[in-house]
Order: C-alpha cells, then structure tokens, then sequence
C-alpha cells in the first residue's frame, strides 16, 4: 500500500511538471523570457516618441476573418505522391536536377544586385564574393572578415551588416571600401528597401532603454520609434517592400492564437492581422500586398502550418488562406515577376519542430510552387543531386534575378544548390 502511494504521489509530480512544461511553451514562453545581457548605450532621442507598443484591448485595429482553405489538408510531402519518370533537367513535378551552384560552405547567399549571379560570404576563406551565371566567382573585396557570424546586406547597394561572435557589428561598403561600427547593443539590424536606413532593437541592460528604432545607413541620425521593455522577443524588425512598416509585433491573443501588428515609423495605426496558430515567422511578399507565415498548434503536432494573408492598408488580413503546407515561411520566397511563391517543404518532421526548428534535420525537403492568388499549391521538383548529395535540409531559398532558377542552401552542408524551373 505505501509504495503504491509512493507511486501517485510520483506520477501527480510528473503531471504537474508536464502541465507546466505545456503551459511555458504554448502559452508563457514569450512572457517568462529573461532579458537580454547587453552591454548598455545610450541612444540619442532626435524625434519625437510615438508611446507604447499596441495591446489587444480591443481597439479599432484589430481585423478578424474567416481563412478560407480551412479543410485544405496539412500534409507532409512523400515521394509516392510525387510524380515518377525518371530526373530531369527542368522541374515539373518530380525528380529534378540540382547543380551546385557554390561548392563551399557558405553564408548570407542571395541574388546579386544585377545580373544572374548571386552575393555570398565564404566562411572558410572569410571574404565575400559575387559568382556570374557561368559559375565565375569575384572578390568583392580583398579585405577578411574572419568568423562574421550574421550577415544582412543592403537590398540597393553593395553593403551588409557584419556581425561577429562578440557581438561587434559593422556595415561595410564594398563599392567604396569603407566601414563604420555600430553598438553592440543594436540587435536585429536589417536594411530598408532603399539600403539608405537600418531598423534595430536596441537591447539594454535596463528595460527602459529597450527602443526599436532606426538609423541612417551610416548608424548616425537614430530615430527612436517605440520603447520594447521586456517584449524584444515579441518584436521582429522586418522591413515592408514600400518601407513604411519597420517591425512586426505578435502579441499573445489565447493559447491558440497571435495577433500581429505593423509598426511603422510614424505612429500609424496599421490594422492588425489575428493568426490562427503560435510561433509566427511572416515573409512579406515582394509588393507588400501579401504576407506568407508560418505557425504551430496543438493539431498540427505542434509543426509549422503556413499561411497566406493580405497585408496592405485595409485589405489587412483579408484572403487568409491556410496553404496545406507544413514549413516555416523562412524557406519560401516570394517571385517578382509572376503571382507566386516558392518553398521547401520537408518530406518528414518530428512532433515539436515548431517550438524547436533545430530537430528538424536531414528532412529532404520537396519544392512547392504557390498560387498567390489563389493560395493552391502544387509540387514544383524534388532535388536530385548530380553530386552525390542524398541527405539535406533546406535552410533558406532564392530566386534568381530572371526567375528562372531557384537556389537553395543545405543547412548540412552549407552549399548552394541550383534548380532550374524555366
């Protein structure tokens, strides 16, 4: 009788621990997130303060809608429902190849700012470099930059933020060969559309010093924007295509749900977006008029579910639509000269991988075509490596200037990868 106590008493432990496992990540996780440790700095005020970030009390902002595409099915990809017939040379539907397109671990690889090349940063050799479509790599500059850890580089010009394992960032221009330091404490920095702004959050020792903001493209003139307190995590600075939103803010609205809104620069009241799911990571479209995003519920096994919402002054969360795709929208990217989107979609995914991506490896990922218009999705190619490459896991994917390739990067391996679709 007393060890059979002994054993409830064991198992009700056991429960209790796992309700609140359940409840820090489903629901707490964002609220019981310790503060950053950054060094402090103080930020010059040069225009006036807009208040504080918006809350879900209710007011006129919010846009609630039905999402279409409701019992659109929410699969995983397998081979047997992928077309047969052998690889080819051009996607369509099955088996397609893939050529390496830079053989070397590489980071940050995006297209180039002209032609059919692409930009990318050799992690071996610590320099960057610009490669042409018949595979002719350039320095963009004889300088090192040994162990740059995040790269963000200017959508208009040939510059990038720099970061480093200490925290030092730096932007540099490579047509003028040039660079300024920024804070350590600027976190998240990204270029506008025009690469003539950075967007940052500045992370203090002391909460109310917590600002997003922005700056020229030289770290000077900072406009403080709103005061972030204890909420960075839920901040996101993600640059619209028109550059009048500068950061997303996804406020918990229930256990099941987060409503986000656009921060703009100068105290907008953009309309919000109510998303059905937790984890949200959105990829504007290359108008603005669209917003693809990912998120995690409990009926999805807690796996990435994307999505695709309007997102543009009061058509704001009209045409949600739920894709039938399990990804993160971090693995899309949108096309510039047709209605459509591309994504890597994993073949398999462990129970959990929206709360932590980083189980999600040696997935094999297929790659999906998107109708924006009308949120179908069909398969575009499954990559077939002429380099003997079997296992992989898509990090990221990029059209080329033509759209007539898409590139993807293995997180495995780092190498970039190069499919034709046209």
């Amino acid at each position: 009788m007393q060890s059979k106590r002994v054993l409830l008493i064991i198992a009700f432990i056991v429960l209790i621990i796992a309700l609140g496992a359940l409840i820090y990540f489903v629901i707490g996780r964002d609220v019981f997130a310790p503060g950053n440790e950054n060094e402090n700095v103080n930020v010059p005020t040069n225009g006036a303060l807009n208040g504080n970030l918006p809350s879900i009390n209710g007011t006129g902002n919010m846009n609630r809608v039905n999402v279409a595409n409701t019992n659109a099915p929410v699969n995983i990809p397998t081979l047997q429902n992928v077309n047969a017939g052998g690889v080819t040379p051009i996607a369509g539907g099955g088996e397609t190849t893939a050529t390496p397109a830079v053989s070397r671990s590489v980071k940050a690889a995006e297209p180039a700012l002209s032609g059919k090349g692409m930009r990318y940063y050799d992690e071996r050799r610590g320099k960057f470099y610009t490669i042409d479509e018949n595979g002719n790599a350039t320095e963009m500059s004889d300088k090192a930059f040994p162990e740059a850890e995040e790269i963000d580089w200017s959508p208009a010009q040939d510059k990038a933020i720099i970061t480093f394992p200490d925290d030092s960032k730096i932007v540099y221009d490579f047509e003028n060969e040039t660079q300024v330091t920024l804070p350590k404490t600027w976190d998240d920095t990204e270029f506008d559309p025009t690469g003539t702004k950075i967007g940052f959050k500045n992370l203090s020792d002391d909460e109310g010093d917590r600002w997003l903001a922005y700056s020229k493209s030289d770290g000077s003139e900072v406009q403080l924007i709103e005061p972030i307190g204890d909420k960075e995590r839920d901040v996101d600075v993600n640059w619209s295509p028109n550059g009048q939103v500068l950061a997303l803010y996804r406020e918990s609205n229930d256990a099941t749900a987060q409503e986000v809104y656009p921060i703009g620069l100068f105290g907008e009241n953009f309309k919000s977006v109510v998303t059905y799911g937790r984890g949200f990571e959105g990829t504007w479209s290359a108008d603005g008029t669209q917003l693809l995003y990912s998120v995690f519920t409990s009926e999805s096994d807690f796996q990435p579910v994307l999505y695709l919402v309007d997102s543009s002054g009061d058509m704001t969360g009209a045409n949600h639509m739920r894709l039938g795709l399990r990804t993160w929208s971090t693995k899309c990217a949108f096309a510039k000269l047709e209605n459509a989107a591309y994504c890597a979609v994993p073949q398999s995914l462990p129970e959990g991988s929206g709360l932590v991506p980083e189980t999600a490896t040696n997935t094999n990922d297929v790659m999906y075509r998107i109708d924006t218009n009308t949120g179908t999705s069909t398969v575009l190619a499954v990559p077939a490596f002429d380099d003997g490459q079997r296992d992989y896991t898509v990090s990221s994917v990029f059209l080329t200037a033509d759209e007539k390739h898409l590139n993807f990067i293995d997180a495995n391996t780092s190498n970039v990868y190069s499919i034709q679709i046209k």
